[in-house]
């Protein structure tokens, strides 16, 4: 990478604050922001591309959700037409067994 990130440093152990757990408490988490920060910008300024994604395969990952969310889809569809036809029997037998414990007739 041509140019490379600096890392940064915020104003952490100077603050004045009246209450002395709240300050601690501050200080924490500009610590933890900074870590965070820093371990961002070692990551971008590494040469390591293993985890790197290129837009090809990002293309081919969303293309294989889409075509897994078509296929749920047009299950779902068939699902939901064999149940308004009343030829679900799963769905019917779930339904008959409510109906018949609601009755009393079956515990």
């Amino acid at each position: 990478m041509a140019n490379k990130l600096e890392h940064i440093t915020l104003v952490k152990d100077d603050l004045h604050l009246g209450d002395r757990d709240e300050r601690k408490d501050l200080v924490g988490n500009f610590k933890t922001t900074e870590e965070a920060i820093n371990t961002i910008i070692d990551w971008l300024d590494s040469d390591d591309t293993s985890d790197f994604v290129s837009k090809e395969d990002l293309e081919g990952m969303l293309q294989k959700l889409r075509d897994k969310i078509k296929e749920n889809n047009k299950d779902l569809k068939e699902r939901i037409n064999h149940i308004l036809l009343g030829t679900d029997v799963e769905s019917i037998e779930i339904v008959v067994t409510q109906i018949l414990k609601q009755r009393g007739v079956i515990d």
